[in-house]
């Protein structure tokens, strides 16, 4: 049946992404120097004296962090949901 190996396909498609995200999140805790992510940081008032503080490295919240790799699982979801779609309307909407 067509429609049962196209549900199959996207499913282990999906399941692959997925097990991707978790490896990706994974190294990226166990190695958060080598995270990179663009950020501008506004400039300390000129008035201001030097502290300690001056030189620390900036770091997304941790809710920052956890908003992001749940996005990219939703992203992932999304895209397997449109590709299944757009199979299935080639397939069965389309002959």
């Amino acid at each position: 049946n067509s429609l049962h190996e196209l549900d199959t396909k996207h499913t282990t498609e999906l399941t692959n992404a997925k097990a991707e995200i978790d490896q990706l999140r994974i190294a990226a805790e166990r190695n958060p120097e080598r995270v990179y992510i663009r950020a501008s940081c506004p400039k300390g008032d000129a008035n201001s004296t030097s502290g300690m503080d001056d030189g620390a490295t900036a770091r997304p919240t941790d809710s920052a962090i956890r908003n992001y790799w749940l996005l990219r699982q939703r992203i992932a979801e999304s895209k397997q949901m449109i590709l299944g779609l757009q199979d299935y309307i080639r397939t069965e909407c389309l002959r």
